[in-house]
């Protein structure tokens, strides 16, 4: 099993990349056989969507027609069995050099499943996903807003928490000392609940396999 690790944040050893780390140390402890990679936005060079060209991206299947490493990190992302994202805030949002990465992804699939047939499935659907937010004095809950809208767009599943903030992992400020949001015992939960829905998804699976059309 292979975690894609991906944060968002222009600081690649703060906040975000140390929850991202923690969720996926997690699930590693849950299942030491897992593999991992991070990938950060601040070290790629990603151009903003053009918009004008949807025509190309509408009738291609998940293409870009000026491919950068937004595709590259698809073609990532689809070889992925779990991917942990994170971001912190900047300014009321999230930082530009990720969203603008965020944007192009967005316009690949929105093009093609609004503007073309529509024939081929998301490669990432039911991709399972854990989210993370960080903010210095804002509510992070924000950024997990912004992600989840994110992974829905792109056919993934965002796991849900049983406990406060619900849509993932959260921090504010100094994140090693956050009593409100709990981030690393959040961390613990969205691993637990990330590998019962591979299980879940699993267990789906076989069943349908099993089941035979009647001659």
């Amino acid at each position: 099993m292979h975690i894609l690790g991906i944060v968002g944040s222009m600081r690649k050893n703060r906040y975000t990349n140390l929850l991202v780390n923690s969720v996926i140390d997690e699930i590693k402890a849950l299942a030491p056989e897992s593999s991992s990679e991070i990938i950060y936005a601040a070290d790629q060079n990603v151009a903003p969507c053009q918009v004008v060209c949807s025509k190309f991206c509408s009738e291609n299947p998940y293409r870009c027609v000026k491919p950068d490493f937004a595709a590259e990190l698809l073609e990532t992302m689809i070889k992925a069995d779990i991917i942990i994202i994170g971001t912190p805030q900047y300014f009321r949002g999230a930082p530009s050099g990720f969203h603008t990465l965020v944007e192009k992804l967005i316009a690949i699939f929105f093009n093609y499943e609004t503007g073309g047939s529509g024939t081929v499935e998301s490669p990432l659907k039911n991709k399972p996903c854990g989210l993370v937010g960080v903010a210095e004095y804002s509510n992070p809950h924000q950024m997990l807003e912004y992600l989840n809208d994110f992974c829905c767009l792109l056919k993934m599943e965002p796991v849900r928490l049983e406990k406060f903030p619900y849509l993932g992992v959260s921090g504010q400020g100094d994140v090693t000392k956050d009593q409100t949001f709990k981030p690393f015992e959040r961390s613990k939960d969205l691993a637990a609940a990330i590998i019962q829905k591979i299980q879940s998804q699993k267990s789906l699976s076989t069943d349908t396999q099993s089941i035979k059309p009647s001659s």
